[in-house]
């Protein structure tokens, strides 16, 4: 098994990065070479033959801000923008750059080995989280490693294709979020006539493995908080069953140390920063002198320099950017109506709701075309896709397919068409971002 995946892994990224080796050196935007300028030593290091037609390349869009903290001196951001890019997927990086060395090419091919190894390790680690999930709910092994095989190789041909690539966050929260999710299915009972619980020699597996997993994924991706969803399915799980005790110190405990741990981020650390010289949102204090304000640093970043807000991405000029999000909005819809009312898994029900819930997000307060390159942190849709290819890989359905099977046939036609057309337009620092 590992065998196989490990061959599709690296014969897919190998056809992905020739693909940015082949495209054409003069980028659309100049923020790459400007940066380039001011990191390098000098302009024959920036012109060396694979630096110039490779590793430049790699350095597009959101990549200009993380290497930036990558290779500054104390590893924190310069300016206050800065501030909306992971700061944990940096200081990862940081501790195994050799010798604490600020060379930017040094620091990007490390970040770039990183990049892949997460890749990867999310891949095994989904196969054995999409077998224990399956072979839960269908007693035959050689269905749910089918399902689990289809599953890793849909994971890496993700539509978040060229910018996988380089050096974003996403492989970090992937990875932790895959592993919070199969530690929290190895916690958990199997309900019987709607007994939900979580025996108690589990709790170390739940309340801390799980809990930490979500958080740092959360630290690292702000889409990740969505993760704490299941803490409050399992706390109104074990509510129901009037299992009190349980829900304090399981589902409740987590939650209350994650949401923790986000306030500490988001509103603590940048108030002592900013504040009160800062002004603006650091006026916004829903007590006097208390470092919570109406809006956390982030959010505020995210509406003053890139427009984010309820519906404020729905304009005329933004229709080619929700026509490119069209396909994995569609694929997430009718998977978690697929797993909730026509293939119903109880164990499956908050991933469902963590599904729908991102794509309210996504779709109304966000810039909706960073669904294609987040989504993949929700295994959902790949369950979805690789259940229904492998209940018609033995028919003659896929040549006239009808339902379900149409749609994860033009899915699949979308990847192949997409995959390298991104990977093109990442590399030549085109939209869409």
């Amino acid at each position: 098994m590992l065998a196989g995946l490990t061959l599709y892994f690296v014969l897919f990224r190998s056809i992905q990065y020739l693909l940015v080796f082949l495209t054409p050196i003069r980028q659309f935007d100049t923020s790459t070479l400007l940066l380039l300028n001011e990191l390098c030593s000098s302009p024959s290091e920036i012109n060396n033959y694979w630096n110039k037609y490779f590793w430049n390349k790699l350095l597009s869009w959101d990549t200009v801000f993380f290497i930036k903290n990558m290779t500054s001196e104390n590893g924190k951001p310069q300016f206050e923008h800065e501030y909306a890019f992971s700061q944990l997927w940096p200081s990862l990086v940081r501790f195994f750059v050799k010798n604490n060395n600020k060379n930017v090419y040094h620091v990007l091919k490390v970040a770039v080995a990183i990049e892949n190894v997460l890749f990867y390790l999310s891949g095994v680690v989904l196969y054995f989280l999409t077998k224990k999930m399956f072979s839960q709910n269908i007693k035959q092994s050689q269905f749910s490693r089918s399902i689990a095989r289809k599953t890793s190789l849909l994971f890496f041909l993700t539509s978040a294709a060229g910018f996988l690539t380089s050096i974003y966050s996403e492989p970090l929260s992937f990875f932790l979020t895959f592993v919070g999710i199969w530690s929290r299915e190895c916690s958990i009972s199997i309900p019987v006539l709607g007994r939900f619980d979580i025996p108690w020699r589990y709790w170390f597996s739940y309340s801390f493995i799980s809990m930490t997993c979500f958080t740092l994924a959360s630290l690292n991706r702000s889409n990740c908080v969505l993760l704490g969803i299941y803490f409050v399915f399992d706390l109104i799980e074990l509510i129901k069953n009037r299992k009190l005790v349980k829900a304090i110190c399981f589902p409740l405990l987590s939650g209350s140390l994650m949401l923790s741990a986000l306030l500490y981020q988001q509103y603590y650390l940048p108030y002592k920063t900013f504040c009160p010289q800062r002004g603006e949102w650091c006026k916004s204090e829903l007590l006097p002198n208390f470092f919570v304000t109406k809006t956390s640093l982030y959010s505020y970043v995210q509406g003053h320099y890139w427009g984010v807000g309820f519906m404020k991405y729905w304009t005329l000029n933004n229709i080619p950017n929700f026509l490119l999000a069209v396909p994995n909005i569609i694929i997430l819809i009718y998977s978690s109506v697929y797993f909730s009312e026509i293939y119903p898994f109880h164990n499956l029900k908050a991933l469902v709701w963590i599904a729908r819930a991102l794509i309210v997000i996504v779709c109304f307060f966000a810039h909706v075309q960073i669904l294609n390159r987040i989504a993949s942190f929700l295994p959902l849709h790949l369950w979805y896709l690789a259940d229904r290819l492998v209940k018609t890989s033995d028919q003659k359905k896929m040549e006239n397919p009808k339902g379900d099977d149409r749609i994860v046939k033009f899915y699949i036609y979308w990847l192949v068409f997409w995959i390298p057309l991104q990977t093109v337009l990442f590399a030549a620092f085109l939209p869409p971002a």
